[in-house]
């Protein structure tokens, strides 16, 4: 029969129980951020921040960098390079580009920086990829704060309307990747604050006993001598289903003299 893990006492115990929970926060802190640098790339990459509506004066939809303003024969027209910025419609959509690649560049450094658990201690790489992560969040928030100030620019207005201007759509309307940016943002900074949390998370060991399972070769009941306190109070620590098996090893045989005192 498998028997429970025994441990020495009640530091050791949660020393054992903390580890194992910070080592389960971390792969789900992985597996996000990784998550966080594929929807910051898509942010970067797509033209569908703010487009037109029904009643917008035509088709059309902005990016940080691209842009589609005309329909013709059913095949939209973009324009905009990355590798030119004089194509850009304002100095709002570059600033909002240039912030948007930082955060982008923090979070696949971010990633990259996971091979260092195998080379450094693995406080120092949560709190190095915590920082890189709020300075992601950071750089996004300001893309996402500069970018409605390039909305008067008379493309947007052709296709927005008059009415559009700095942070006023006019007829035009928000489109999923701008409320994609703004979920990207919050998560940086939710999984920058979780890994500072996991590298500044100091566990206690217990200095007299290394945190390895004990040895239970002669059970698992130990000397109250070595128990805290709170232990004492009845208040049990040992884990597993030993208590069994010694009760039926140590049944106690009835003798006469046990007999005689129930007898008249």
């Amino acid at each position: 029969m498998d028997h429970k893990q025994a441990y020495h006492s009640v530091s050791h115990h949660y020393s054992t129980k903390m580890m194992r929970t910070s080592l389960a926060v971390g792969v789900v802190w992985g597996v996000a951020s990784l998550c966080l640098a594929i929807i910051t790339g898509l942010v970067f990459m797509q033209d569908q921040w703010i487009g037109g509506t029904e009643l917008s004066k035509g088709p059309g939809n902005f990016g940080l960098w691209r842009w589609c303003s005309d329909n013709r024969d059913g095949l939209d027209i973009c324009r905009g390079q990355l590798d030119d910025f004089s194509t850009l419609l304002s100095p709002a959509f570059r600033s909002a580009t240039i912030f948007t690649g930082l955060s982008l560049l923090g979070t696949l450094l971010t990633v990259l920086f996971w091979m260092f658990f195998c080379f450094c201690r693995s406080s120092s790489v949560f709190k190095l990829c915590g920082l890189l992560q709020i300075l992601s969040g950071v750089f996004l928030l300001v893309a996402i704060l500069s970018f409605p100030a390039g909305w008067d620019n008379s493309s947007v207005v052709g296709v927005c309307g008059p009415l559009a201007d700095d942070f006023v759509l006019g007829t035009c309307g928000i489109r999923w990747t701008y409320l994609l940016a703004v979920v990207a943002c919050c998560d940086a900074f939710l999984l920058g604050l979780l890994s500072l949390t996991l590298g500044c998370k100091v566990i206690p060991a217990d200095p007299s006993h290394p945190l390895y399972p004990a040895d239970t070769s002669q059970g698992y009941l130990m000397d109250n001598m070595h128990l805290p306190a709170q232990i004492k109070n009845h208040q049990p620590i040992i884990l597993g289903d030993r208590y069994s098996d010694y009760s039926h090893n140590n049944i106690r045989d009835s003798t006469p003299y046990s007999q005689s005192n129930f007898q008249l």
